[in-house]
């Protein structure tokens, strides 16, 4: 089963249910459900879109159901100091990706997903925008 690990954006996109982002990222998450693929996101991300969502003048108890659910679909990945260390050392010149990044490989992910493919230029593994890996995963569910 694929280990696919999804950046901040997507996950802002499926919590704060961005208007023509959610439904990729949504269905992302839905092959999670199905028992297609495994979902992982950085608990950085996670801290990332409940800022946004207060932001957006969520109350805290619709924020923390969100958050709730949401990690039934997307197990969160350590960002710890060895993480931080990777980032730091690493060629990526935006921090966040490489923290991004760092987090992934700490739980061996096969695939990462983000609307910012430019940004992850140094990966190892296989980046795909939502549209791009939706259309891989249908292509292979098909076979």
């Amino acid at each position: 089963m694929k280990r696919v690990f999804i950046d901040a954006n997507v996950v802002v996109d499926a919590l704060l249910e961005v208007e023509g982002k959610m439904d990729a990222a949504l269905r992302i998450l839905s092959l999670a459900d199905m028992g297609k693929i495994e979902v992982y996101c950085s608990s950085l991300s996670l801290g990332t879109a409940s800022y946004f969502m207060e932001k957006a003048k969520m109350s805290h108890s619709l924020i923390v159901r969100k958050l709730n659910i949401f990690c039934g679909y997307c197990a969160p990945t350590r960002v710890d100091a060895s993480v931080v260390r990777q980032a730091l050392d690493s060629d990526f010149t935006d921090f966040e990706d490489a923290l991004q990044y760092y987090s992934a490989l700490t739980e061996k992910a096969d695939i990462i997903v983000t609307r910012n493919e430019r940004d992850f230029i140094h990966s190892a593994k296989p980046v795909y925008n939502p549209t791009e890996f939706l259309a891989l995963m249908e292509k292979e569910l098909c076979q």
